[in-house]
């Protein structure tokens, strides 16, 4: 009875699970194999060189668009410095006293009046601005004057005392140099008695008279230096009566203790034979002149020049 029913259960398990083995080949497995593509070694590598031969094309397209921007993008900033020099030379010589122009060097002097010594690494432009002008009456027979109120132009002592004031400056020995007597410190100033006159009192007697009896004020002198290719301004150290004196270091850039400030690159100048600075004195049909002539660099192998006149209209 037992084995019977263990027979029969094993009969039943059989047939819920059967199991088979089939040798059979598959043949669809095959044809799909045959079906995957690919590329070959010789197809891989002419794309490679299309790909290369496109690419030097392009990087060569944009390298010369993005060279274009870079040398236009440095003419314009050549011109705009350029343009701010000048700019600024003009406005400020505008307001130069008269005759009180000197350079340090000049690779062509012709004015007929100084020799200076050839430029080398740097040149210098120095003169003395004017805060203000006006004439004087009666004659120079002390150092007491009467001076027209000047515009704008403090008449107490405590305001104007100590500024000096120039009058028939032939020369810019007579502005720089004390000895000349052309240029006296205001000891004390006053309202006149009349009115529209004030009445100064010098430190010393002038040596001669101008005559349209002009006088200035003067500031501070000033020097605009080319040091290599960079234009300084400097200011605030004082007359000196030998422009050597006032001959900036250059590799601090300072003139005594008084830093320059930068107003410009870019400057090609080869100062020993085109000079940045030239200046021409007063004749008998023409006023000062300072030409200036830069040559601004673009880059190792073009540069732009400009040539400008700057005339200076005061008289002594």
């Amino acid at each position: 009875m037992l084995e019977g029913l263990n027979s029969e259960k094993t009969n039943k398990n059989s047939t819920r699970f059967p199991i088979t083995f089939s040798t059979k080949a598959q043949p669809y497995i095959y044809q799909n194999a045959k079906q995957v593509g690919g590329f070959t070694l010789i197809e891989l590598i002419l794309v490679i060189i299309i790909l290369g031969i496109v690419s030097v094309g392009t990087m060569q397209y944009l390298s010369l668009g993005a060279q274009i921007y870079a040398e236009a993008t440095e003419r314009d900033e050549a011109v705009a410095q350029s343009r701010f020099m000048l700019a600024r030379l003009t406005r400020e010589l505008r307001h130069a006293t008269p005759n009180s122009v000197r350079l340090n060097c000049d690779s062509d002097d012709n004015d007929g009046f100084e020799v200076v010594p050839a430029c080398v690494s740097f040149q210098c432009l120095e003169f003395v601005p004017f805060k203000a002008s006006s004439i004087y009456v009666d004659n120079l027979t002390s150092n007491t004057i009467n001076v027209v109120d000047p515009t704008n132009y403090p008449d107490t002592t405590a305001n104007s005392s100590n500024d000096n004031v120039s009058i028939y400056a032939l020369s810019a020995d007579d502005v720089y140099k004390a000895a000349n007597n052309k240029r006296f410190i205001i000891n004390s100033a006053l309202d006149n008695t009349t009115p529209s006159l004030d009445t100064w009192t010098m430190s010393g007697v002038y040596a001669d008279e101008s005559p349209t009896k002009r006088v200035y004020v003067l500031d501070n002198p000033v020097s605009f230096c080319v040091e290599g290719n960079e234009l300084y301004r400097y200011e605030g150290y004082g007359f000196k009566e030998n422009k050597a004196d006032s001959n900036p270091n250059i590799a601090t850039h300072m003139i005594g203790s008084k830093k320059g400030i930068l107003l410009g690159k870019l400057i090609q100048n080869d100062l020993s034979s085109t000079a940045f600075f030239n200046y021409h004195n007063a004749s008998l049909t023409r006023n000062s002149v300072v030409n200036i002539h830069s040559q601004m660099g673009i880059n190792s192998s073009e540069t732009v020049s400009f040539n400008h006149e700057i005339h200076l209209p005061n008289v002594p």
